[in-house]
């Protein structure tokens, strides 16, 4: 037995704290919840040097999702839940869910999955998200551009789109330092032999200024580029530079874009040092970090957060009052009593939070 059935669950929910009844539980099977999604590690193996995929079980409480969409993971490390969110891979039919995660240098979440997640390992699932979804209805061609493990969602994408209409035009531009860096290598070659209308090509940052994104490396490959709609998912660099490329041919409308990590909005640089004010744990304090998160933290409060980069929405706060603004589209937000995540969100004038 995995998990309650929706009305046991709804019954005992109502009668007992629920979170006492997953306590009890957990002693029987982990996977055993009344509300929440678990999901059991099943197989986990190298895609590349620094890239591991994950294959979960999930419990009952699970409620699918869409190719392109991302899943938050709730991991505990040195004694306090830590929350990242990472794409998934398998199709949304599939009974088993898949992540593929890289390793980074200073990553807590990810540098724990690879050294110390095993086989048969339960752990929480949070809210699926994402806006990097394929259209209801198709277009007549599409491009599918990726750089490093910005592969993730953009190969899921190719295997739902291939799925609805086989003969669809679809280009993929994958960017990556090595060919041993290369992750889904051979599931995109299987998929282009099966599907002919599927075209390939990678560019490698060894090779040099063809392994680079320009316009002319771009079009030199899909001449036709900007007829198709476009999705992009890999680096910062990657992203900006493909985002111009778009602005200045006027076809923005046409980019759909996710991006790991945020860029900084404000051209400066500099820290703004104003007043932070979290009104519930009565605590005041200097914004001395990128964002009003990491101030807050270096400051000792603990606010709670998830991903990190605006994706998840775990951090989520009212603004009571100030001026702020947002790291990732630059949008100033001077009215009070809104909704900002605090870990993308930067005080450009004292400010007070719900917190």
């Amino acid at each position: 037995m995995s998990a309650l059935s929706p009305i046991a669950s709804r019954v005992v929910g109502k009668a007992v704290k629920e979170d006492w009844l997953d306590f009890v539980f957990s002693h029987v099977d982990p996977m055993m919840t009344v509300s929440r999604v678990m999901a059991r590690v099943v197989t986990i193996h190298n895609e590349t040097a620094d890239i591991k995929r994950f294959v979960f079980k999930p419990n009952k409480h699970w409620r699918g999702f869409e190719a392109g969409q991302f899943v938050s993971f709730k991991v505990m490390i040195d004694g306090s839940y830590r929350e990242r969110c990472y794409s998934l891979v398998s199709a949304p039919t599939e009974q088993v869910i898949e992540i593929a995660v890289k390793r980074q240098p200073n990553g807590k979440v990810s540098n724990w999955l690879h050294d110390e997640l095993k086989v048969g390992d339960v752990l929480e699932l949070g809210d699926v998200g994402g806006e990097f979804v394929l259209p209801a209805r198709l277009p007549t061609k599409l491009l599918l551009i990726a750089g490093g493990s910005g592969i993730t969602p953009v190969y899921s994408l190719v295997v739902e789109a291939l799925k609805r209409q086989p003969n669809l035009d679809i280009a993929v531009m994958y960017y990556a330092n090595t060919d041993k860096d290369l992750a889904f290598a051979n599931e995109l070659v299987e998929l282009a032999v099966k599907y002919p209308s599927l075209k390939l090509t990678y560019a490698l940052a060894e090779t040099g200024v063809s392994g680079r994104f320009s316009e002319q490396q771009l079009a030199s490959a899909y001449a036709d580029y900007s007829e198709r709609l476009t999705y992009l998912c890999g680096p910062q660099g990657l992203m900006n530079a493909v985002s111009q490329v778009w602005q200045e041919k006027g076809i923005s409308q046409q980019l759909v874009k996710e991006m790991f990590g945020f860029a900084v909005a404000n051209p400066e640089g500099a820290v703004k040092e104003v007043e932070i004010t979290l009104r519930r744990s009565q605590q005041v304090l200097s914004n001395t970090k990128a964002s009003l998160l990491e101030s807050a933290e270096a400051a000792g409060a603990r606010p709670v957060y998830g991903c990190r980069i605006g994706m998840c929405k775990t951090c989520s706060c009212t603004k009571v009052s100030g001026v702020v603004r947002d790291l990732i589209t630059g949008a100033i937000d001077d009215q009070p009593n809104t909704q900002i995540r605090i870990c993308v969100t930067e005080p450009l004038s004292p400010v007070t939070l719900d917190i």
